[in-house]
């Protein structure tokens, strides 16, 4: 069976997700499509605008055939290991499978060249020197390959080019069979607002949030529009604040230089901002710095929250012992035997202790009560 994996966040679903999707299917020839997504909390360290079974009934009504999560330890992390994680999720999957991800480029050949790069020892020690100075990992990677290669410095000016050099790398990494399939992003570029049909998903939420309900109906799925027309962009923000509460009255009792990602003293830079901070709006701004980008001290504060011990070399080496389903297409229930792994479609059969469950028990603390078990939806 030719099944095609799909990486994804979907915070909010918008018509360029949709239409990448059915080009999946159209391109790959795929018989099925498993979307592998971020759960209640996404890459930036930011509360998802829905919950992730609310996101996944999204992907299976736009011609997602399975949504499974993607685990919080792999999400609340850099693009090399939140690629990673997916990548060894598709590498379970039974089958033929091709892994399809948007590029800014949409040139597979060229983003094999510098996901090779890597193996460069100039790269590397540009890298590391970029790194120890406390530049993010995405900074430090495109001005790493800038030195070595001048030609492929803009290419990596772009955060889907980024994210689909890291695929390539992950699948490199983990010996993987599946094959990688790169499809020229359409529509408005990242961090752009809706300007055509193919919006950008920060877009979609800076209308969201501006309560533009004609620019976010022009840009998404009637489902996706019927929710955020219901939902205010003001319960996320009280959210933000209830996790300010809580990290506040918990924070001495963690020890927080175990927290992933936490160097170089950035605990003590939390900790002197939260006694000056009366909102999290307020402790992010007076954490920010040219140092530290917004989305690793956002995942940073979310990650202490959660207890995220996870280092570096645990995400690189951890096996995918399970995968947690988040919804499946009605009549694709029999899909659920096409990984090579257990297989959960309840909350109670998770692991004691699981990060899954932190990260949604938090969710469910700051903004509402969430399924605790698979859906199954109807298209």
């Amino acid at each position: 069976m030719k099944i095609c994996a799909i990486i994804c966040e979907y915070n909010p679903l918008q018509r360029g997700h949709v239409y990448h999707i059915s080009r999946a299917v159209k391109d790959v020839g795929a018989e099925k499509v498993i979307c592998i997504m971020s759960g209640n909390f996404t890459q930036r360290g930011e509360l998802a605008v829905a919950d992730k079974y609310t996101r996944a009934t999204w992907a299976i009504k736009s011609g997602a055939d399975m949504v499974i999560e993607l685990p919080p330890q792999y999400v609340l992390t850099a693009a090399k290991y939140f690629a990673l994680g997916g990548v060894k999720i598709a590498n379970t999957i039974s089958g033929n499978v091709t892994l399809s991800f948007g590029s800014e480029i949409g040139d597979l050949a060229t983003l094999k060249n510098i996901a090779d790069l890597q193996e460069n020892d100039d790269f590397k020690s540009a890298l590391n020197s970029m790194l120890e100075q406390g530049n993010g990992y995405a900074k430090s990677y495109a001005y790493a390959i800038a030195k070595i290669s001048p030609k492929y410095s803009d290419v990596l000016l772009s955060p889907n080019n980024i994210l689909a050099v890291e695929y390539i790398k992950a699948l490199g990494e983990t010996n993987s069979s599946v094959t990688p399939y790169t499809l020229h992003r359409v529509g408005s570029g990242y961090h752009k607002t809706c300007t055509n049909e193919y919006p950008s998903a920060s877009g979609i939420r800076s209308m969201w949030q501006n309560n533009d309900l004609s620019g976010i109906a022009q840009g998404t799925p009637q489902c996706v529009y019927d929710y955020l027309k219901r939902t205010s962009p003001n319960d996320w923000q009280y959210a933000n604040d209830k996790m300010f509460a809580l990290l506040k009255f918990n924070v001495n009792n963690i020890d927080l230089k175990n927290i992933h990602g936490v160097k170089e003293g950035v605990e003590n830079r939390i900790i002197a901002a939260l006694k000056k901070s009366d909102c999290w709006q307020e402790l992010v701004d007076k954490l920010a710095t040219k140092r530290y980008t917004n989305a690793y001290l956002l995942r940073t504060l979310i990650n202490t929250l959660i207890s995220n011990t996870f280092q570096a070399q645990d995400l690189q080496d951890q096996n995918i012992d399970f995968v947690n389903v988040l919804a499946v297409e009605k009549n694709s229930k029999d899909f659920l035997s096409a990984f090579d792994c257990r297989m959960i479609t309840k909350s109670s059969d998770l692991p004691d202790g699981c990060l899954i469950l932190r990260a949604d028990n938090l969710y469910s603390s700051v903004r509402n009560n969430i399924p605790q078990y698979m859906q199954i939806v109807e298209r």
